[in-house]
């Protein structure tokens, strides 16, 4: 996988941990699943119990997705070259700024994504 711009080295411990992250990730597929909160500059989502946002389902790949909270404030999705894909608001993506409300779906897996408290 080859982007223009990778923000982050893929080695946790050079992440700077001083910037706050304000956003979260609503899960609507499952009733009773709520809120998943982004709790640092990178965060990966995927199945596999290591990641910052583990999702239990079948049809979400062990390293699915990750989420970069960028300098310039924006947040950034990257799929892994998961199986079934990762997909913002019906279209399949390899790479998507977000914006609040947008609909991400990993495998059958819907999340609503949100900026701020709000």
């Amino acid at each position: 996988m080859n982007f223009n711009f990778w923000p982050f080295s893929r080695r946790r411990s050079n992440l700077p941990d001083s910037t706050p992250v304000r956003a979260r990730f609503i899960r609507t597929d499952t009733p009773g699943k709520g809120e998943l909160r982004v709790s640092s500059p990178l965060c990966r989502l995927g199945r596999a119990p290591d990641n910052d946002i583990c999702l239990d389902n079948d049809s979400v790949s062990g390293c699915h997705a990750e989420l970069y909270h960028l300098p310039d404030g924006a947040f950034q999705i990257c799929d892994l070259d998961s199986t079934n894909g990762t997909w913002v608001n019906g279209k399949r993506i390899r790479v998507q700024i977000l914006n609040s409300s947008d609909v991400v779906e990993l495998g059958e897996v819907r999340l609503h994504f949100r900026i701020g408290d709000a």
